[in-house]
């Protein structure tokens, strides 16, 4: 059992890595076409990555309740939209803000979970959310206030970005309660979202053919490594690890995203901004946790009794 949760804890911290890495070639991967179109093409080659695993679960998909099924494909189409608005925001918001701000807020969407759980779905949350909440609100003040006004609008598009990560969380929680169908769940909302922007890019851009082909390394590698392989490490790891060690291990997506824009592209953070980005850090850390270490704590005084 050991070995696998050391096995399962390397494959969250290389799904980590991916999505740290997959900062850069969100950047630079929009020279020749626009945001949208790159969000586009990115879930398409998800989709069709992650379709065939997807096909193996369908006798559980077309098994379910005839009484859930709608509850079902409300839940489908919502999660592939929030996940749409999220990416795109993230996407747009990269043309003006430097990768370790976007790498950073986003990993705000751990402490927004339980708070829209609590508002939307009536659940109880414990008070340290709110201590959090605070610390990372704190965090993204020393992380944005030396921008300039463009790049702050740029980093609340992140921190919106992030919101609606949240929601997709959720929502996938809402899904797995139904059935347990992790690959169908990812192949489907990555069809979404590519079927509900396909419009919109020739509403809002202009892409091309050339343009695309341009940007060809970019797009597979966040479409390949980034958008499949690394939710499929995802899937796998989680069965096996606690929720804390998840937790800390996503979070080091803010850290290898920072560490890659500057190893790669040579953008700094400022002694004041790395302020905040640790502060985030400890943040998020602390939504996980102390929740995680009170449980354990009731749950062995109820033992000892």
């Amino acid at each position: 059992m050991l070995s696998k949760q050391f096995t399962a804890t390397i494959l969250l911290i290389l799904a980590a890595l991916i999505w740290g890495t997959a900062f850069v070639a969100q950047s630079t991967g929009m020279e020749f076409i626009g945001p949208l179109t790159f969000t586009n093409m990115r879930f398409l080659i998800g989709a069709l990555l992650v379709a065939p695993l997807a096909f193996k679960e369908r006798e559980l998909f077309f098994n379910v309740e005839d009484a859930k099924k709608i509850k079902l494909y409300i839940i489908l189409f919502l999660t592939g939209c929030s996940l749409l608005m999220g990416s795109y925001l993230q996407q747009y918001a990269l043309l003006y803000t430097k990768i370790g701000n976007a790498a950073f807020l986003t990993i705000l969407y751990v402490p927004f979970v339980p708070i829209i759980s609590r508002f939307f779905l009536k659940k109880k949350i414990h008070w340290s959310i709110w201590f959090s909440v605070s610390i990372c609100l704190i965090g993204s003040y020393y992380l944005t206030s030396q921008s300039d006004f463009e790049a702050q609008f740029a980093d609340i598009l992140v921190v919106i970005c992030a919101i609606f990560f949240a929601i997709h969380c959720i929502l996938i929680d809402e899904f797995f309660e139904i059935i347990d169908a992790p690959f169908t769940l990812a192949s489907t909302q990555f069809f979404i979202c590519f079927i509900i922007s396909l419009p919109l890019i020739f509403i809002f851009e202009e892409p091309t053919l050339s343009g695309i082909y341009k940007e060809l390394f970019e797009i597979l590698y966040v479409g390949i490594m980034s958008t499949g392989i690394a939710y499929t490490l995802q899937i796998i790891g989680q069965r096996y690890v606690k929720p804390s060690t998840a937790a800390i291990t996503f979070s080091l997506e803010g850290v290898f995203g920072a560490l890659s824009a500057w190893i790669i592209l040579g953008q700094f953070l400022t002694f004041v901004q790395m302020i905040g980005c640790l502060l985030i850090i400890v943040g998020v850390l602390i939504a996980q946790l102390i929740p995680l270490i009170n449980q354990e704590a009731a749950d062995q005084r109820f033992y000892d009794n």
